[in-house]
């Protein structure tokens, strides 16, 4: 996996990674503009779909750091 220490957390000398990104994190790790973002999830069916935690209008949108590492590597390279 992919060693981006914008987003690894150092516990006792382990590295962890996130679970989930939002929106605005994916951009910036996908060196993406929000625009950018938008039109790639609207049309690429291979793009991580978000996960939204909760059912009203405000709840937080988010995306899989997993699925989002695994998607830049098949499409960027490493």
């Amino acid at each position: 996996m992919i060693s981006n220490t914008a987003f690894d957390i150092v516990v006792n000398g382990i590295v962890l990674k996130p679970l989930r990104l939002k929106k605005k994190e994916v951009c910036d790790y996908l060196e993406f503009s929000v625009e950018q973002l938008r039109k790639v999830s609207m049309n690429d069916e291979s793009f991580p779909r978000p996960i939204k935690t909760g059912s009203t209008r405000q709840s937080g949108v988010y995306y899989d750091f997993n699925e989002i590492t695994v998607w830049k590597e098949k499409n960027y390279g490493k």
